[in-house]
């Protein structure tokens, strides 16, 4: 029979590891407190002080707030990113969706279809932006393929909708894997029996496989509106936010460094972390609903 350890000294040792655990988690804590907790907590003290980076802040209250909700361009702003985020992830997560279901058979050489609806995931912002100029040039490959003769980045009627097909280009090869990812877990003996019990392709997808990819929905709408709401390279690169394309994170990165107006810049990141949280829960609680 083992000898029991004393109480004692069995505390002594699980001591010793959470304090060892401790250390070596102290240096990533720290970090991750200054480059992260701090910044954030920065914004929300710099959101109620009128500050330009060249004078001491001044505090004003919720004065940028009141001068938000009254200023034409912040709510254009807000505007836009709604209709980018609608335009490009809708679209985004039903294809990836249906890319998905019809990419998850097991035949030789679907891997490398799979890689190429990837691809575009892996390039940067940047480097998208700078091709997809080519592509939506009154000469380029889009107009010269469709027949087409639209001024897809100088237009307020088109820019915004020349930005939201490229972002539904790079965007749907994310979701596409997450919902890979599902497909994989659910058994194929539940399909057998669908098939036994006579359901066709169009009624397995909708009674079995769309409930059962509902966690995996669920994430994937969360992450879309989280990256809708982070958009800003692809504004900035092509369109620099004119005709109809200034987002939400665009308009903050022009009034703290092109205005000096870190104050209200702050306030309006405030407020959007305020949105998307609520948008957020609201997302998560619609789903548990609908899986009661």
């Amino acid at each position: 029979m083992a000898a029991r350890r004393p109480a004692g000294r069995g505390r002594r040792v699980d001591g010793r590891r959470h304090l060892v655990g401790a250390l070596l988690a102290a240096p990533a804590l720290v970090l991750f407190g200054a480059f992260a907790i701090w910044p954030i907590l920065r914004v929300f003290y710099l959101s109620l002080f009128d500050y330009s980076l060249t004078a001491p802040p001044e505090f004003v209250g919720l004065d940028n707030f009141e001068f938000l909700f009254t200023d034409p361009r912040f709510r254009d702003a807000v505007l836009q990113t709604v209709v980018y985020v609608v335009g490009t992830y809708v679209p985004a997560l039903l294809l990836a969706l249906v890319f998905a279901h019809l990419l998850s058979v097991r035949l030789p050489g679907l891997g490398a279809v799979r890689l190429l609806y990837f691809l575009p995931v892996a390039m940067s912002w940047v480097a998208v932006s700078v091709v997809w100029r080519a592509v939506l040039h009154p000469d380029g490959l889009l107009n010269e393929t469709l027949g087409l003769d639209v001024n897809w980045l100088t237009s307020s009627s088109a820019a915004r909708w020349g930005l939201v097909l490229m972002s539904v280009w790079k965007e749907t090869g994310f979701f596409l894997i997450l919902f890979l990812a599902g497909l994989r877990t659910i058994p194929e003996d539940i399909y057998e029996a669908a098939k036994l019990d006579g359901a066709g392709a169009f009624q397995r997808f909708r009674y079995l496989t769309f409930p059962l990819l509902r966690p995996i929905t669920a994430v994937c709408a969360v992450m879309a509106v989280i990256r809708g709401f982070q958009a800003f390279s692809p504004q900035a690169v092509l369109t620099d936010g004119s005709f109809g394309t200034e987002v939400l994170n665009l308009f903050v990165y022009k009034t703290a460094f092109e205005n000096a107006r870190m104050g209200r810049a702050s306030a309006v990141a405030v407020l959007m972390f305020g949105l998307l949280l609520v948008l957020t829960l609201s997302q998560l609680r619609a789903f548990r609903r609908s899986d009661a």
